[in-house]
């Protein structure tokens, strides 16, 4: 533990800032109404330093020692400490965090600063700063914002919400992401940001890819061999789920780029395996960039409905039934079942309909009947079509099951898991309530309006106002000026601040019909003393009544002179 001195006063120009604090950007505007307040009142919050070859390095405190520079102080009161290089920037770090106005790009810079640090990682973050995983994780990704969005965040012409939403996204889409932040409608001199909901939509509509729907092996690690396979990427919504917590409808790849080299290979497969596959584009394109001996959809019929619903009955295939693999468009990389015949009786309605109106003619009528070499090939073909069909069902049919079972698997891994924690925290909450007390002790008493705190701290922001009403430097949440009230008290000083917490929205008259808790709890806590009944004494004259009787005595003496 660091030694430190008591709160002396330091000459100012015997302190200077510390080149590796996080905080760079200062509010002018706060600076100079700060400056005023410490020229009206002094500086009421100290300073921390350390002492240096230079001087004194502040630790904690350079907005108060700018707006002290401004106020024009010979000295400003301050804290000397023994510290590291790694305690101070924590110290740094951990006091800037606590403030309300930090930046939140500044904030991660100084995490990255202390994860530089042998010894540190993101638990030992959440430790000693207070904050959570996931608030970590959100304020690190920051630092991987391309320097054109990274400026426009510093500057505040995006919110912390857009950032976020494009930190976690691969350096090469960010800028096309950036862009979905503006529009400039026909009235408008200068492209206005939209709200960060706008840029969400845009980003899981147009950059987050379904692993889930991906018709390639996602555990295959030759289909991009620089990325790996897709299980084990780091650029997919799964990998950190602290990061990606609003992300719910399943597993994305962030990686536009990669997923097409590695549908691009799956396609590549499929055709050298099967060569007999018809191509089919599921969309327009320039003829450059097609495929070669590549057809348009509508050249073929789609007979496979198992495709578009699993729980579908699938069609019947035909002598001309043979298998496609979609190459451009929507569902690219699947491979379908189409018929190649215009005028199947089968599959083209207009067809059947016709050979139904027209049956085939007598046999004397009827054209050269096959041979029977022919008909048996025909029939081979057919089954042979059939089996493959069949087996292409059995396969997808085998793929879906293993899919849904690992799901399963997956899901009630985490079930079993979430029910454990839950049985050892309700077990922990029936403890507590069995060993409830008849009395709190101090500890206890802490505990439960900390508890109470943590309800909603917007609640008892009048008490919170009330307790920083004089520290014109605090810049402190409602929650923090009141759990570390409440770490302060005096253990015989507890009661009374539950009792305002509770009781300081019920001052008002209440309206009719409402509770009078004001009224109950001053018969329970603070009952008036009863009246004496008896004889009501003689009224005591005060001063001003006795002259006032003495005056009357005399004009009453007057009159009957008179007479």
């Amino acid at each position: 533990m660091q030694n430190s001195s008591a709160f002396q006063y330091l000459a100012i120009d015997t302190i200077h800032e510390s080149t590796t604090n996080p905080r760079r950007t200062f509010d002018e505007a706060k600076l100079q109404e700060l400056a005023d307040s410490i020229r009206q009142h002094g500086l009421i919050q100290p300073i921390t330093v350390r002492p240096n070859n230079e001087g004194f390095e502040i630790v904690a405190g350079a907005r108060r020692y700018r707006a002290s520079l401004l106020a024009e102080q010979f000295s400003i009161p301050s804290r000397i400490v023994e510290l590291t290089d790694a305690q101070s920037l924590e110290w740094a770090l951990v006091e800037n965090s606590q403030r309300v106005d930090v930046h939140p790009y500044e904030e991660a810079q100084g995490f990255q600063q202390l994860l530089d640090i042998p010894g540190y990682d993101v638990a030992a973050l959440v430790e000693k700063s207070g904050k959570s995983a996931s608030h970590i994780y959100a304020r690190l990704s920051l630092l991987q914002l391309i320097p054109e969005v990274a400026e426009a965040f510093t500057q505040e012409r995006i919110t912390a919400s857009h950032a976020n939403l494009i930190a976690r996204l691969p350096q090469e889409s960010q800028a096309e992401a950036f862009e979905q932040c503006w529009r400039k409608d026909w009235q408008d001199l200068e492209p206005h940001l939209l709200p960060a909901k706008h840029v969400s939509a845009w980003i899981q509509n147009n950059l987050y890819l379904s692993l889930a729907d991906a018709p390639f092996d996602r555990e295959d690690p030759t289909l991009n061999p620089a990325a790996g396979a897709c299980v084990t990427c780091p650029r997919r919504s799964g990998y950190n789920t602290s990061l990606f917590s609003d992300v719910t409808d399943g597993d994305h790849c962030l990686s536009g780029p990669c997923y097409q080299v590695k549908l691009n290979a799956h396609i590549d497969r499929e055709i050298a395996a099967r060569p007999e596959l018809i191509q089919i584009e599921d969309g327009w394109r320039n003829a450059r960039e097609q495929r070669p001996g590549a057809v348009r959809r509508g050249h073929f019929r789609e007979i496979e409905t198992a495709v578009e619903n699993p729980d579908a009955e699938p069609a019947l295939p035909c002598a001309a039934a043979t298998s496609a693999i979609i190459v451009y468009g929507k569902r690219v990389g699947t491979t379908i079942s189409v018929c190649t015949d215009d005028d199947c009786p089968v599959h083209d309605p207009r067809a059947a309909a016709e050979q139904a109106a027209n049956p085939a003619p007598t046999m004397a009528a009827a054209p050269e009947a096959e041979t029977q070499e022919e008909a048996e090939e025909r029939q081979h073909n057919y089954e042979q079509q059939r089996k493959e069909y069949e087996q292409e069902q059995e396969r997808k049919a085998e793929e879906r099951k293993q899919q849904f079972e690992r799901e399963q698997q997956e899901q009630e891994a985490e079930r079993a898991r979430r029910e454990k924690l839950h049985k050892v925290r309700v077990s922990t909450f029936d403890r507590i309530l069995d060993k409830a007390p008849v009395m709190f002790s101090a500890a206890q008493l802490r505990v439960f309006l900390r508890a109470l705190v943590n309800i909603d701290p917007y609640t008892f922001d009048d008490v919170a106002e009330h307790l920083a009403t004089d520290d014109e430097n605090n810049q402190q949440t409602s929650e923090e000026i009141l759990l570390s009230t409440i770490d302060g008290l005096p253990d015989d000083k507890l009661t009374g601040f539950a009792l305002r917490l509770v009781l300081t929205a019920h001052k008002t008259i209440p309206r009719e019909g409402e509770l009078d808790l004001l009224t109950e709890a001053e018969a329970a806590f603070a009952p008036l003393p009863p009246r004496k009944m008896g004889s009501k004494k003689a009224e005591k004259p005060t001063p001003i009544k006795a002259a006032e009787k003495t005056t009357a005595k005399k004009k009453t003496a007057k009159k009957q002179v008179a007479a």
